[in-house]
């Protein structure tokens, strides 16, 4: 009945998402870049949640100052 339910013959690396075959699994090496964008794909919920954050942080007083101090620092001649 549970046949279909068999071990596959490729998994994913679990730090850099590539499909491996199984039987090979201890030849893999990770792709450097591969490997950045599969751990930004698992912070993806926590960068688009920094967005938000700093758009409220902004909009505060505190925000509001702070973002006011840096354009006083940036210009030049103060």
């Amino acid at each position: 009945m549970f046949s279909f339910f068999t071990e596959h013959q490729f998994m994913p690396c679990s730090d850099c998402g590539a499909s491996v075959e199984r039987a090979r699994r201890h030849l893999h090496v990770c792709d450097p870049e591969r490997r950045i964008d599969y751990e930004l794909f698992q912070l993806r919920h926590e960068t688009a949640a920094f967005d938000w954050q700093l758009a409220e942080f902004l909009e505060s007083p505190a925000g509001r100052f702070a973002a006011w101090l840096a354009e006083r620092d940036r210009r030049p001649g103060t």
